[in-house]
């Protein structure tokens, strides 16, 4: 026993020995890049704890960025010859972006773990300028454009922007073959895709000369954004970076898809667009602009135009007009004569869009008896065609207000030992005093019991407010907080899509789109904006958020074996579709009872 003891504590301090030898390491795809390009980079910190945010000295030509502000993390343990060895590394995702042409060193850089630091080495990288392709765009393999209108507007104006890629069809041996073309060719992981990354393309076919007067075909793919601009400055569009994969030979996979033999690499580079965004001019500002910035009507509207004194008028201010989201509407509690004549609440109007119009209303109390007058109530608005300050006014309203009702109501108390005393209540103005009588004729044959009715009529109206009131917080927040909206339907969106997948995906690419539906789940489970997920991304916000490690380690390896699939036939094993499917349920089920 003694002697046993004494092998684990020797393996322990064998494996702490191990454990605190730490060291970090900077790893890069590509030591040389073109202008635009970007790269994956990984800070590997080995058996050094859990390292704080890494620090870089990054050169003015290039850009670094980290991918998460935590790092994934694997543990590995071995025994041979009786000797433990333990590792633990932590891994911090980057991304690397080449700015300017020239030559750099990317670091040191540094981190600190339980109280040390520790550096890496920095790495050399070269930036080449772009190739400039001579000839006609015929002659070029991949293309892209960049377009931007309006370059110049005024704030809370919109601009819409085009990206358009175009990627000559894969033509070998005189034979085109029919491929997707921004799947398989265009490598989104190396491209600069600036606000498009997340936008959905459009595609069609076009047929281009070079400059021989071949002609070949191009499929051209465009999506475009329109952008509401929110604060005064400039604001930079791109540059677009695109690399592809341009397949050279090709050989038939797995379930029959072609796959990728030999490829060379070509790029495209579209120069970043300037959006000027301009405050409207101080010059000439009304006392009552409240920054709406476009061309408007409004509408001006009291209902009833008859009332009883005391009771309320609603007041309604429509405007219409683009934008129309933002606007604010007049400000009452400058309005003195408005005041004068009616009570009403000073706070800001809040307004609800209805039918292309937004509607401000305000109940407001005649103080008088009589025939009153609302009086005219402006809004002014910045025209950025006219170049000019516009103020509507709307017309005064004429209302009636006459004088409170009168009138008698008889009110008989319950019972029929009141009905047989002849003890009724006549209401008369001036309160319950005039109809007092003799106390124990008013108070008298008061009986009451809690019966099943009563309890009911109790109990039942706060419920049914409690309910309505949780169920409309719950809709308003489905419905402004897109991210909880996201992770409400992701598992239901999930399990819709594999069984879509099963049902009618095509037998040769069911791997690629189930592993698709697992990204994308993971994506809205956790608010993550839209893009192609890796293997070690999906593993760090497993992590991230409470999934254990067996959990995070399976999802990872389920799409990297999917990815493989791709260029290796057999990758999958023996494993079957539904097996597959199988697993995602399972995981995704653990991943919705132990994530937050």
């Amino acid at each position: 026993m003694a002697r046993l003891l004494s092998i684990v504590i020797i393996c322990c301090l064998a494996a702490t020995a191990a454990a605190q030898d730490g060291t970090i390491e900077l790893r890069v795809d590509t030591h040389v890049l073109e202008v635009g390009e970007a790269v994956d980079v990984q800070l590997v910190c080995t058996n050094t704890g859990k390292p704080d945010i890494p620090k870089a000295l990054v050169p003015e030509g290039l850009e670094l960025a980290l991918a998460y502000s935590t790092p994934s993390s694997t543990s590995r343990l071995n025994v041979i010859n009786n000797q433990m060895s333990h590792w633990t590394e932590y891994t911090y995702s980057m991304r690397l972006t080449a700015v300017k042409p020239g030559t750099y060193m990317l670091g040191p850089v540094t981190v600190e773990a339980d109280g040390r630091e520790y550096s890496a080495e920095p790495v050399r990288i070269i930036v080449k300028d772009v190739e400039v392709t001579s000839g006609t765009r015929g002659d070029q393999f991949i293309f892209t454009e960049l377009d931007v209108e309006p370059r110049s507007l005024y704030v809370t104006e919109s601009y819409t922007a085009a990206l358009t890629i175009g990627i000559r069809k894969v033509e070998i041996g005189g034979r085109i073959y029919e491929m997707n073309l921004l799947r398989d060719v265009l490598d989104t992981r190396g491209s600069q895709l600036s606000i498009f990354a997340d936008g959905r393309a459009g595609s069609s076919e076009r047929r281009l000369a070079d400059s021989s007067g071949r002609r070949h075909t191009y499929e051209v793919f465009r999506v475009s954004k329109t952008i509401r601009t929110e604060e005064v400055g400039q604001v930079r569009i791109g540059p677009i970076f695109l690399r592809a994969n341009y397949p050279t030979a090709l050989q038939h996979g797995w379930f029959g898809r072609r796959e990728i033999v030999r490829a060379r690499k070509e790029t495209a580079r579209a120069e970043a667009i300037i959006v000027d965004v301009k405050a409207p001019p101080e010059e000439g500002k009304p006392a009552d602009f409240a920054g709406a910035v476009g061309r408007y009507h409004m509408e001006v509207t009291a209902k009833p135009t008859r009332v009883e004194q005391g009771k309320p008028v609603t007041l309604t201010i429509a405007i219409s007009g683009n934008p129309i989201e933002g606007i604010a509407g007049p400000d009452l509690s400058k309005y003195a004569e408005l005041a004068s004549r009616f009570d009403y609440a000073k706070d800001e109007l809040v307004g609800d869009i209805e039918h292309g119009k937004k509607a401000f209303r305000r109940a407001i109390f005649p103080k008088r008896e009589g025939e009153q007058t609302i009086p005219p109530i402006s809004w002014s608005y910045f025209d950025p065609r006219a170049q000019r300050y516009v103020t509507l006014t709307s017309a005064p309203t004429a209302i009636i207000v006459d004088p409170p009702t009168g009138g008698s109501k008889t009110i008989e108390l319950a019972g029929e030992a009141a009905i047989r005393n002849g003890t009724t209540l006549t209401v008369l103005t001036g309160g319950i005093s005039p109809n007092y009588v003799d106390a124990d004729w008013v108070l008298g044959n008061q009986t009451f019991a809690l019966t099943t009715g009563w309890i009911a009529s109790l109990i039942v109206p706060p419920l049914a407010w409690l309910t309505l009131t949780l169920t409309t917080r719950h809709r308003v927040r489905l419905r402004t907080d897109i991210g909880l909206a996201r992770r409400r339907r992701a598992r239901r969106n999930a399990r819709a899509l594999l069984n879509r997948t099963l049902r009618d995906g095509r037998a040769d690419q069911v791997f690629n789109a189930l592993a698709d539906v697992l990204k994308d789940y993971l994506s809205d489970r956790f608010n993550l904006p839209p893009g192609e997920l890796t293997p070690t991304e999906a593993m760090t916000v497993l992590t991230e958020h409470g999934a254990d490690d067996i959990t995070a380690g399976e999802v990872a390896e389920f799409l990297e074996t999917c990815n493989a699939a791709r260029y290796v036939p057999g990758a999958v094993g023996t494993m079957s579709a539904d097996q597959a499917a199988d697993n995602i349920r399972a995981w995704i089920k653990r991943i919705e009872r132990t994530t937050r």
